[in-house]
Formats: C-alpha cells, sequence, structure tokens
C-alpha cells in the first residue's frame, strides 16, 4: 500500500527534526569535547544510576544507543581514558564487563542534560506552554512508537526519553 500524502508528510517533518536535533546534538557534543554517541552514553548511564542499581553491560548499552557493541567499545575505552566511564565485571558472569559513570562522568551528566535542555528551550521559544506540552506528548508517543511498533496514549507524566 502506497503511503497517503500525510504519512509522507509525518516522515519527512520527523526526519527534518531528527535532523536539527541532530546538529543541535553535535554542538554540545563539541562544546564539552565529546560526540554525539558519547553524550547519548553518558545520559543513558546517567538514566540508569537514578532507576536502578544495575550497570548496564556493553550489549545492553548497544541496544540502547542502536549501534553494535563493536562501537560501545570504543566509545567506552575513549570516555574511560577520560576518567568519565568506569568498567567493572559483572559478578554473576566475569565474562560480562559492566559500564557505569566515574564520579567526573556523573558530575558531567547533568551539565549536558542542563545544556541540551537550554538549547532545545532557545530554538522553541516561540512555541507557548501549551505547544511545549502537546509537543512533549506527541514527541513521547512517536519515539515509543518508533522503538516498540506500537502507539501508547501520551501522557506528560510518562518518563521523559533520554537525552
Amino acid at each position: 500500500m502506497q503511503p497517503s500524502k500525510a504519512d509522507r508528510d509525518l516522515a519527512a517533518a520527523l526526519s527534518a527534526l531528527h535532523r536539527q536535533v541532530d546538529v543541535l546534538y553535535g554542538v554540545i557534543a563539541r562544546r564539552f569535547g565529546l560526540t554525539t554517541q558519547q553524550i547519548e552514553l553518558l545520559c543513558h548511564l546517567d538514566n540508569r544510576a537514578h532507576l536502578d542499581s544495575r550497570a548496564p553491560s556493553f550489549g545492553e548499552l548497544a541496544g540502547m544507543l542502536g549501534c553494535d557493541k563493536t562501537n560501545v567499545t570504543g566509545m567506552v575505552d575513549r570516555l574511560e581514558r577520560r576518567g568519565l566511564v568506569r568498567r567493572t565485571p559483572d559478578p554473576a558472569d566475569r565474562r560480562v564487563s559492566r559500564v557505569t559513570l566515574s564520579e567526573q562522568g556523573a558530575a558531567l551528566a547533568p551539565q549536558i542534560r542542563t545544556a541540551v535542555a537550554e538549547a532545545i528551550t532557545d530554538s522553541c521559544g516561540s512555541l507557548d506552554a501549551a505547544d511545549r506540552g502537546r509537543l512533549t506528548d506527541l514527541a513521547r508517543t512517536a519515539a515509543h512508537a518508533l522503538r516498540t511498533g506500537h502507539p501508547t496514549p501520551a501522557t506528560t507524566s510518562a518518563p521523559a526519553p533520554p537525552a
């Protein structure tokens, strides 16, 4: 079945949004001397630290970041050299390494989140509070649908996706 004009417009709009957010992340990452993938990894680790005590494995990080485990290994190597993350053997399976933020990484992740929030707020300054709320709900719904293949009702109480 051929996509409708509305479907093509949605795909184009989401694609344009993705490009602009990616550019914004690139600017912020460079400010911190990191890559966009590295700031995503740090923010994922920061999220996990607040959600539960179990540090993710390289495979779990690859799934969260949508990349191959070998990419995560390189990112973790570089972040570890900078003192931002630590790898530790899994106590239940020593073949598995788990990754956590170091003290320096735990201090940096909130700074990255703040920089992202400020840049998005500045960029979306013309939207009123109601439009921002609707956009937040729609973005969460779209992210969930794209991740799972199933839409879910948007609610402002839903957890925010990682920055």
